[in-house]
């Protein structure tokens, strides 16, 4: 009896984890499109309108690539319990995937749309800062 019944609460518990995920990647995305607004608004009254666009670039990027921690974070938490090395290989794999989604995004906006380097850098810079305090105050 006890064992059909660990299942069913383990998928409970999974459930309000996967949920509570879901509540903290909604928050993060709120704050770091109010960042990114607030900065590009800065940059708008400052420089104009290009580099208020090249901004919400740099914020693309930034959210780019915390849509592809949080997903791997998913995968990693809704999947099978995995062992330690399997464990740091999925860890490395996941750093190696964002560096070079960043990297090529990054030579995106500057090679071929030619967004201002600056504005483009303090809008990534913006949007990374939403996921610091968004770690630290969880």
């Amino acid at each position: 009896m006890a064992a059909r019944l660990l299942p069913a609460r383990n998928g409970l518990i999974s459930k309000v984890i996967m949920a509570n995920l879901a509540r903290d990647a909604r928050k993060l995305l709120v704050l770091q499109l109010l960042l990114l607004a607030v900065t590009s608004a800065v940059f708008f009254v400052r420089y104009g309108g290009f580099q208020a666009g090249s901004v919400w670039g740099g914020g693309v990027i930034a959210i780019a690539h915390t849509l592809l921690l949080e997903w791997r974070r998913g995968c990693a938490d809704s999947g099978r319990a995995l062992t330690g090395g399997e464990s740091l290989r999925l860890l490395y794999r996941t750093a190696l995937e964002r560096f070079v989604l960043v990297i090529l995004l990054f030579a995106l906006a500057l090679g071929v749309l030619q967004l201002d380097p600056a504005a483009l850098m303090a809008g990534f810079i913006a949007g990374q800062v939403a996921l610091i305090v968004t770690r630290i105050y969880n």
